[in-house]
């Protein structure tokens, strides 16, 4: 478990009664100290003031984003705060995320595209790890990994990492293939002295297809509305990963 010492500051996902008690409840299960900023609150530069270990921006248009916040979040990542951004509509481009107009376009470890850049997949998307996942972190096997139901479209940024990309499954009976294209999935990065990630899918339904019930043991966990929620283990063991890509110290899942 990790120490509650640990602060982190989430925006997005609509509201802890909609889809960001997913990721809401596994941070609380993994024992992270947590401020909460719903979809439709905005995050003014008054707010960041607080210390923060590492800031989530998940489906948290950057209109919601004072230019006063959005400043400090370089200034707090370039000194050593981790950043991560997990996919969705108000994500990079999107539907409204439009972050590749905004300041923080810099800060992120892959470039927005300048147009509507959502994938979503009918037939799944496969994930397939690259060289540095496998070499670091194979307890976390892929080869009978979950599909994700959509992603955003990226640019790896020069001197960035990509971990995992996605191909669309094409289901043709009897006959399954893969895309010829494959595109950028987890990709981490600094900035300055602060850790960066991207995920470019969801963690939330409806993108993350199975990645919810990644897992045989299904552990249940308590949501931010007070109720029980069942999901896998390995999906628990996937956000911790997300983690550790940006906290500072030992960035390696326990």
């Amino acid at each position: 478990m990790k120490s509650n010492k640990i602060s982190i500051l989430y925006c997005g996902d609509d509201s802890l009664r909609q889809s960001a008690r997913y990721l809401y409840g596994v941070l609380k299960h993994l024992g992270y100290s947590l401020d909460y900023v719903p979809s439709r609150r905005s995050l003014t530069g008054r707010q960041l003031h607080k210390h923060y270990d590492a800031v989530i921006l998940s489906d948290y248009p950057a209109a919601r984003i004072s230019p006063t916040a959005q400043k400090r979040i370089l200034q707090l990542t370039a000194k050593g705060t981790g950043l991560l951004m997990i996919g969705g509509w108000g994500s990079f481009h999107g539907y409204d995320g439009n972050y590749d107009c905004s300041r923080l376009a810099e800060v992120l470890p892959v470039r927005c595209l300048s147009r509507d850049d959502r994938v979503n997949c009918s037939q799944g998307g496969v994930i397939l790890p690259k060289r540095d996942w496998d070499l670091k972190y194979r307890s976390l096997k892929l080869k009978k990994g979950p599909l994700i139901g959509g992603y955003n479209k990226v640019v790896r940024k020069p001197g960035s990492k990509i971990l995992l990309t996605v191909q669309n499954l094409k289901v043709n009976l009897p006959r399954l293939s893969l895309a010829v294209k494959e595109y950028p999935l987890l990709v981490t990065g600094r900035f300055g002295n602060g850790y960066t990630a991207c995920y470019m899918s969801d963690l939330a339904p409806h993108w993350s297809g199975g990645i919810v019930d990644w897992g045989q043991q299904k552990i249940r966990i308590n949501n931010a509305a007070g109720h029980f929620m069942e999901v896998g283990r390995n999906y628990i063991g996937f956000i911790q990963l997300l983690m550790t890509l940006v906290l500072p110290g030992d960035r390696t899942p326990k």
